[in-house]
């Protein structure tokens, strides 16, 4: 099941929707905060820590 994301490149390997060619397949992604000014202010608030990892 491939769900990946036309256009949309994922590096964060720790999250379930990463895919070993750097894609997203989360079917949908919300970037968050609504009053960010600058790059570094943005997040994918989609994120969800794989089972495999320690960030939970």
């Amino acid at each position: 099941m491939n769900n990946e994301i036309k256009g949309i490149s994922c590096e964060v390997k720790n999250c379930v929707y990463h895919d070993m060619s750097n894609a997203c397949t989360a079917g949908h992604i919300t970037v968050g905060n609504k009053s960010a000014t600058k790059t570094a202010e943005t997040a994918c608030e989609t994120f969800e820590c794989c089972e495999d990892c320690n960030c939970k």
